[in-house]
């Protein structure tokens, strides 16, 4: 076939390595932020902090004004003050290993030192709402001569606790019983068991908080 100039023409145009296919391939897109520069983190406000310690000295004074209302409101609600005693008059004879007193069913005292043989400090010293209260004591002890024999003693009872004034609650206990010295010797012998309790209440003197102590 006869190739006329116009055909050549249109040949060159379409060859892979002529200057117009070059112009005419597709040129890949680029991402604008490949070329655009990276952007500067924005700069952290300045604290304010006058405003910081207004709000500070707002807050605090609010906190203040609430635990002062709250103890009004303990002081009103919670004015009769109690005092627990708890002694144990037969150490000599037995060992406590464990005494707990109960408050309302919490537990307010728990020692297994054997303090309330050794001195008649106060146990528990308080205050409480007027009115009915229960109180539970519970004596755990060994004997001495025989650690075989061992004791153990709970007593509850209910308080009735004053408005504004002092209740004192003194409970005495003691085991007269000889099982832990006697069994050695003829294979017999007692426990002799009490816990004695006291209550009484009393005005309280103007200008202070203490009570006067029980009677025994």
């Amino acid at each position: 076939m006869r190739r006329t100039p116009l055909l050549w023409a249109a040949l060159a145009l379409c060859a892979p390595g002529s200057a117009a296919a070059q112009q005419q391939a597709p040129v890949a897109a680029t991402d604008p932020a490949e070329t655009q520069p990276a952007e500067r983190p924005a700069a952290a406000p300045a604290l304010d902090v006058d405003s910081l310690r207004k709000e500070y000295l707002t807050l605090r004074d609010q906190l203040f004004r609430s635990r002062a209302r709250a103890a009004a409101v303990a002081t009103s609600l919670y004015s009769s003050k109690l005092r627990i005693q708890l002694d144990y008059g037969t150490g000599r004879f037995y060992t406590v290993t464990r005494a707990t007193i109960r408050l309302d069913g919490a537990n307010v005292y728990d020692d297994a030192q054997g303090a309330i043989a050794s001195d008649l400090a106060p146990r528990w010293n308080g205050f409480v709402a007027p009115g009915r209260h229960q109180i539970t004591f519970r004596i755990e002890a060994t004997g001495k001569d025989d650690r075989r024999f061992a004791t153990s003693v709970e007593s509850s009872f209910t308080v009735q606790a004053p408005a504004g004034k002092d209740l004192v609650v003194r409970c005495a206990a003691r085991d007269e019983g000889d099982i832990a010295y006697e069994w050695q010797r003829s294979e017999q012998g007692s426990y002799r068991l009490r816990l004695d309790v006291a209550v009484e209440s009393s005005k309280r003197a103007e200008g202070t908080r203490g009570v006067k102590r029980a009677r025994r």
